[in-house]
C-alpha cells in the first residue's frame, strides 16, 4: 500500500506541475508577456481571393460546439518525459464562453484529478486530498491575464477551423516565406492573433487541419477521424512551446461530436460541493 501511495503521489505532484506549465504556456501563446509585435505584411505569394473557402472555414469552426474523447496526455519538459496521463475529455461551447471537463486517471483505472471550468469558477477535485480547490474565472494570473481569457483561447485548439476568425486573415495558396510548397491539395492562412503573426496549413477538399504555427508555438494534427457532417477531426495533437521546450502529445480517442450541451450534468459544480473547499489562487500565484 505504501508503494502505490507513493505512487499516486508522484503522479499528483506531476500533473500539478502540468497545471503550472499548461497555464504558463497558454500565456506565452497568446501574448500576454511582453510588447506586442506588429503584424508584417504578407510576402510575395499566391493569394487565394475567393471567399469560398473563409466561408466554410467559418461554418465549420460555428458547427463544432461540443466534444468528448477518451486522451492520452504526455508531457516532455526540458528533454524530461513525465508520466503518462489517461482520462476523459469533454466541452461544450456557449453563449459567454466554454465549460470543460477534464478527468484523469492513475493506476487501475483510480481517479487522480478532475478539472471542471465551469460558469463563473474553476474546480480542481484531487481525491487524495479529500479537497476540491477553487478559484474565480474572472482571476487575473500575476494581474495579467484572466483565467477565462486563457480558457477559450487555449480552446482554440481544439477547434483549429477558428484560426479564420483571428486579424488580418488571408489565404495563400504557398507561402514561400516560410519554405510551404505550392500544393494544389493544400492551402494556407497567415493570421495576426494576440501580439504576434501565425500561419496554418488545411487540406483544400476536405478542410482537414494540419498544422498551426507562429513563431513560438506549433501545432500538428494527425491520425484524422472522419465523423458525420464534419470535417475531418485529429485524433493526435502535437504541441510544442518552443522557448519553453515543452511538448505536449494529446491522443483523442472515442471522438463524439453534438452529444453535450451546457446544461449536462457532467458540467454541474453541485459534483464538488461536498468536499472541502480550498482557495486555487496560492498555486496560480507562484507560477513562474
Amino acid at each position: 500500500m505504501d508503494s502505490v501511495g507513493s505512487l499516486m503521489n508522484k503522479i499528483i505532484c506531476n500533473f500539478a506541475s502540468a497545471i503550472a506549465v499548461a497555464l504558463f504556456a497558454c500565456a506565452c501563446l497568446c501574448g500576454c508577456a511582453g510588447k506586442p509585435e506588429a503584424p508584417s505584411p504578407p510576402k510575395p505569394g499566391t493569394i487565394i481571393t475567393t471567399g469560398d473557402i473563409l466561408d466554410a472555414m467559418n461554418f465549420q469552426a460555428t458547427r463544432l460546439n461540443n466534444l468528448s474523447a477518451g486522451i492520452r496526455l504526455n508531457l516532455t519538459i526540458h528533454d524530461q518525459t513525465r508520466p503518462e496521463i489517461k482520462g476523459q475529455l469533454m466541452w461544450t461551447r456557449t453563449r459567454e464562453g466554454v465549460l470543460a471537463r477534464v478527468i484523469g486517471h492513475g493506476p487501475f483505472g483510480i481517479t487522480v484529478f478532475d478539472c471542471l471550468v465551469a460558469e463563473r469558477s474553476l474546480y480542481l477535485f484531487i481525491p487524495s486530498h479529500k479537497a476540491v480547490y477553487v478559484s474565480s474565472i474572472n482571476y487575473k494570473i500575476k494581474n495579467v491575464k484572466k483565467i477565462s481569457a486563457l480558457i477559450n483561447e487555449a480552446s482554440w485548439l481544439l477547434n483549429p477551423w477558428s484560426v479564420v476568425r483571428a486579424q488580418d486573415v488571408q489565404l495563400f495558396q504557398y507561402m514561400p516565406q516560410r519554405g510551404l510548397e505550392n500544393d494544389k491539395n493544400l492551402f494556407y492562412i497567415s493570421f495576426f492573433h494576440k501580439g504576434g503573426s501565425g500561419w496554418a496549413k488545411f487540406d483544400r477538399q476536405t478542410l482537414l487541419p494540419i498544422s498551426i504555427e507562429n513563431s513560438e508555438f506549433q501545432a500538428l494534427y494527425d491520425d484524422h477521424v472522419y465523423l458525420e457532417d464534419h470535417a475531418p477531426y485529429p485524433g493526435k495533437i502535437r504541441m510544442k512551446f518552443k522557448k519553453m521546450h515543452l511538448e505536449i502529445k494529446i491522443d483523442l480517442k472515442d471522438i463524439q461530436i453534438d452529444s453535450l450541451t451546457p446544461e449536462d450534468r457532467v458540467f454541474s459544480p453541485a459534483l464538488y460541493l461536498n468536499q472541502p473547499l480550498r482557495p486555487l489562487t496560492p498555486l496560480l500565484d507562484s507560477l513562474h
